[in-house]
């Protein structure tokens, strides 16, 4: 590719809150940063519109019925003239082969592990016109011939970029009722300065940062959350995010007893930054993943995690040395290595230090940027 300003247009399939799309609004930010047009073009909008708007990233809604759709599409790149046009799961694959065709702009699809078994599987032509292939983990590539992808795939893990909370742990305590904590608050610039974990007041508290679907298993929290209050571990954990599967959560929370009690549910949340600050741990106790954003800014918060060996999870987590793995669909093994950590304050602090370690040494947002950036300009 001839040029080193580049014009990106970025495909999703929504501006929902969900970390793949979080993921792509800090990408395309910062390569605006770096000097390129970065650019989204949304399928559906969502809460995140607004947040694109905030951050004066220029974003297309494409909304609609399917032929007015496409046809909005493609006016958006036949405007955009784009270098490049990334793709970040199937269903943004196939508005994206239309623009590659449009414009002939080098096509790149990044799998964030959605293809295995929640969304539509790629054809093959679309396969065929996809320049670049990118696996968010090692596991996610190692995977790819079962959704079809022929040819080399790539690893870039994800990278994070920590905001900086905009509020203190007491402040955010406080406002959510869970008790006075005098323990300092952790410094805005947590990769210099980490704040270990662990509560030395007030209630003992976790966070689930999650969209509601069947595969994030938020159904196996509450049932080792109900175990927790029968042997009468005392923890609460802030349930943050929306999706198709929220009613029957909520349900499932009330059958249990643990509705707005153990388990309070915060819907979504522009605030999440301030919410890891205020939580003494990180649980997702997930079925399957790519390599989820939510562990890692966990991690570079000092929180110690509670996670299972899904997907490029164990990638990031070696269990006892970062964080606590547990096995799939087990609610007593998950409420066990909460209890361990809400009884032993040494280990909090021993594997929330060590996470962010990890993250800040290896999976940093701007090495994750430069290494995008080499693949574009890589395609010729």
């Amino acid at each position: 590719m001839g040029t080193s300003t580049l014009r990106i247009v970025h495909v999703v399939s929504s501006l929902n809150g969900g970390g793949m799309e979080h993921f792509v609004l800090r990408l395309a930010e910062a390569q605006r940063r770096h000097g390129h047009d970065a650019s989204i073009l949304a399928l559906r909008g969502g809460p995140l519109a607004d947040l694109a708007r905030q951050r004066a990233l220029p974003a297309t809604v494409l909304g609609g019925r399917l032929p007015a759709r496409a046809a909005h599409a493609a006016l958006t790149f036949a405007r955009a003239r784009p270098h490049v046009i990334h793709a970040h799961n199937p269903t943004a694959l196939h508005y994206a082969t239309v623009g590659k065709l449009l414009t002939r702009a080098r096509l790149v699809f990044t799998d964030h592990a959605q293809t295995r078994g929640i969304i539509r599987v790629p054809s093959r032509f679309e396969w065929r016109a996809t320049d670049a292939v990118v696996g968010c983990s090692q596991d996610t590539a190692d995977k790819s011939g079962a959704v079809g992808i022929a040819g080399n795939i790539s690893v870039i893990h994800n990278g994070i970029d920590i905001a900086p909370a905009r509020r203190t742990r007491a402040e955010v305590r406080a406002e959510l009722g869970l008790g006075a904590d005098p323990a300092p608050a952790a410094s805005p610039e947590p990769a210099e300065s980490p704040e270990p974990a662990g509560p030395s007041g007030g209630a003992f508290v976790g966070i689930m940062p999650a969209a509601f679907h069947p595969v994030k298993a938020h159904d196996v929290l509450l049932r080792a959350l109900a175990r927790l209050r029968d042997r009468g571990v005392a923890v609460t954990v802030l349930i943050v995010g929306d999706g198709d599967e929220r009613d029957r959560i909520h349900g499932l929370a009330r059958e249990l007893g643990i509705h707005g009690k153990e388990a309070r549910f915060l819907g979504f949340r522009k605030d999440v930054p301030d919410l890891l600050l205020a939580a003494d741990f990180f649980v997702l106790p997930s079925r399957d993943e790519g390599l989820p954003l939510a562990v890692l800014e966990a991690m570079a918060r000092s929180l110690p995690v509670v996670v299972t060996p899904v997907g490029g999870v164990p990638e990031v987590v070696r269990s006892e040395e970062h964080g606590l793995l547990v096995p799939v669909d087990d609610p007593d093994a998950l409420a066990a290595a909460i209890e361990r950590l809400a009884r032993d304050p040494a280990l909090r602090r021993r594997l929330g230090e060590a996470g962010h370690a990890r993250v800040r040494d290896d999976f940093s947002f701007e090495k994750m940027t430069r290494k995008y950036e080499q693949l574009y300009l890589g395609l010729g």
